[in-house]
């Protein structure tokens, strides 16, 4: 099961891979100065790095002390399709997101994007991350599973407010408007 995992891992993170290499390519990184960027990007997208570490930390521990043959089959393979959707969501998200940054910043040429996962959620990319730490706890449930799937749902929230202010500084009536009609992460809750 672990190395399923662990393909199913590579498989999310490969659209972000594969659109920072086509976007420093064709030179899309350089799109204008900044506009508007959060005093706090660059701590957030390092507390996500350490959620990440905590997570992949237990998950590799599970793995090398033959942690993924206690849970029954049907508990780990649920994690199998969350996996998948959060993948398949990542890639959506990558196909139709122009103006796609690591960490909290707009420029001249940001463009506001409502389609696609946006047009279900605001954050579809931290909605996917959030459920790759609900498989990774699934599949390899400890101590240091549990506390990534925390920090990750704590920093995704505060990463996501902090984006949220720009793009309203940025977009004003138009983004307050999509704010009405869609939810932060989870259709018709949250």
């Amino acid at each position: 099961m672990m190395g399923l995992y662990f393909a199913l891992q590579a498989l999310f993170w490969a659209p972000f891979l594969v659109r920072g290499q086509l976007d420093r390519t064709a030179g899309s990184h350089r799109d204008g100065a900044t506009a508007h960027a959060d005093p706090q990007a660059t701590r957030l997208v390092w507390a996500h790095v350490v959620a990440f570490a905590l997570l992949y930390g237990g998950a590799g521990w599970a793995f090398w002390s033959g942690g993924d043959d206690r849970l029954p089959l049907p508990v780990r393979l649920v994690a199998v399709p969350i996996m998948l959707g959060s993948t398949w969501a990542m890639i959506r998200v990558m196909i139709v997101f122009r103006s796609w940054r690591l960490r909290a910043v707009l420029t001249e040429a940001h463009e506001l994007c409502t389609e696609g996962p946006f047009s279900v959620v605001r954050h579809p990319i931290y909605t996917g991350l959030v459920g790759v730490a609900v498989a990774t706890m699934l599949v390899a449930p400890n101590g240091a599973t549990a506390a990534g799937f925390v920090l990750n749902l704590l920093v995704g929230d505060r990463r996501a407010r902090a984006e949220e202010r720009l793009l309203l500084a940025a977009f004003g009536e138009r983004y307050a408007a999509y704010m009405a009609r869609t939810k932060r992460f989870l259709p018709g809750v949250y």
